[in-house]
């Protein structure tokens, strides 16, 4: 095609909270998605030459910077095509691997003579992984529960009818067994892709995580290395085990946390705690951030644990000496935040006045506008990166505690209770408590097709089916 002379202009558009006097230059993605625009109206016009044109507004201030250059048609056409090219691996290789993966799972063939009653469990899995329904499975230890949830799942990714399973465990011990479950279908010619997640602590290269570019060489450069790193070890390695995630990751000198996160979109299982699924604070944005419905299993083993610790995960605390200690660290060294922490201190002092062990309250309302108005301040604060380690730190924290707290409150209704009272070492704390957490996984299982709930304690049933948001 030729491209010929105009003076068009392709401008992307970006509202933002950053201090646009600190911006040099345009985010590279956000550039990189406006020369793709430029690239496909340029050539459906013919242009020799097109401009391209950053503009990122304020959204506070209404403030407004461009960042514009003038691109030809080969300069954008070249661009285009290594972007393309580069694309285009990955499409190949998911495409060949999906091929591969069916036909080993429609080969696949039950690893052991069917135990009393395994049978009809495995069949139950896979009807209602088929029906997009929930399941509720007791079974006493010695039945094979993990095997009886897997096999059927894997026939289903196999015939497409799930696209990827979420194996979900309260305990180290139990991923251990869904392991070991996968790598013995593996042994019976099953080629999958399965990844457990390591907690960011124990795979972490240093002794304490700390993600600053400044303190941690594997940071630094990390997302310009870590494609490379991917496509390198699923296309050279059959299987994915936290060793060889280490070794890759050490290789191509990136973080081992987010290697393994970044895996799990390659993955055609994930074994995970919980929380990666449920918790709000922590759940895989990658995969639950928004509403659409999408084609996974859950796989929910000992799922008794599972009302317990989601209470928890869907509740949240707020600690008036954790907002002091903030304060005084900060000292005079961030006037504007500090003067938002005696705001929040003086409601919590408030608060204190009026418990003398114990009091409920049907609302927080007060606390819940000065908490926000904490976080927007926190966010400008956070932006500079000249603070001193510990002071950020401890900003961090507390942003992370109040935004969970607000979150929770905003999410409540008359399945929680609001109140505050004293720990053991006398700090006061204001409390978000979740007393039924039915309502809150239901939403999060609402973002996949199918989930089995299997333990060997489940009794009573129609207890457990409420606190997990069964329906009749």
């Amino acid at each position: 095609v030729e491209w010929r002379e105009d003076s068009t202009m392709i401008d992307e558009i970006k509202g933002t909270y950053r201090d646009l006097m600190k911006m040099r230059e345009p985010v590279r993605e956000h550039l990189a998605q406006a020369k793709c625009y430029a690239y496909i109206y340029g050539l459906q016009k013919e242009l020799q030459h097109i401009r391209v044109r950053m503009t990122y507004c304020n959204i506070e201030t209404e403030n407004i910077k461009h960042f514009t250059e003038e691109l030809s048609g080969e300069e954008l056409t070249e661009w285009f095509e290594r972007l393309v090219t580069e694309y285009a691996k990955w499409a190949v290789w998911e495409r060949q691997w999906k091929k591969l993966r069916n036909a080993s799972a429609k080969e696949l063939q039950f690893p052991f003579s069917y135990r009393e009653g395994q049978k009809d469990f495995t069949a139950g899995v896979y009807r209602s992984i088929l029906r997009e329904k929930k399941l509720f499975a007791m079974a006493p230890t010695g039945v094979g529960k993990t095997v009886s949830t897997v096999f059927p799942s894997v026939k289903a990714v196999g015939e497409e009818i799930v696209e990827k399973i979420f194996y979900l465990t309260a305990k180290t011990i139990v991923r251990t067994v869904a392991e070991d479950t996968f790598s013995l279908l593996g042994d019976h010619g099953l080629l999958f892709k399965t990844v457990t997640i390591t907690a960011k602590e124990k795979i972490c290269v240093l002794d304490k995580p700390d993600c600053n570019p400044f303190a941690c060489p594997r940071a630094k450069g990390h997302f310009d290395r870590v494609n490379e790193a991917l496509f390198d070890m699923l296309t050279n390695e059959k299987n994915i085990t936290r060793d060889l995630i280490e070794a890759y990751a050490e290789k191509h000198m990136v973080c081992p946390f987010e290697f393994c996160l970044d895996l799990t979109l390659w993955a055609d299982a994930v074994i995970c705690d919980y929380n990666y699924v449920f918790d709000p604070t922590v759940s895989l944005k990658r995969f639950f951030s928004g509403e659409t419905k999408n084609n996974y299993v859950f796989l929910v083993d000992e799922a008794h644990n599972l009302p317990e610790r989601a209470k928890e995960m869907y509740s949240a605390t707020l600690c008036k000496e954790e907002v002091m200690n903030v304060k005084r660290l900060l000292g005079k060294s961030a006037q504007k935040l500090t003067r938002r922490l005696e705001a929040v201190n003086k409601e919590m002092l408030r608060l204190k006045r009026e418990c003398e062990s114990f009091a409920e309250y049907t609302e927080f309302g007060g606390l819940a506008l000065i908490l926000t108005r904490f976080l927007t301040e926190c966010e400008e604060y956070l932006k500079d990166d000249k603070h001193p380690g510990t002071e950020r730190e401890a900003v961090l924290n507390l942003y992370f505690e109040a935004r969970h707290f607000l979150s929770m409150y905003d999410f409540a209704d008359t399945d929680y209770r609001f109140y505050t009272t004293y720990r053991e070492d006398g700090s006061f704390y204001a409390r978000v408590q979740c007393m039924q957490p039915a309502r809150a996984l239901s939403e999060q299982l609402k973002k996949g097709k199918s989930a089995v709930f299997f333990s060997a304690t489940l009794l009573p049933v129609r207890f457990y089916m409420e606190e997990l948001g069964g329906t009749e």
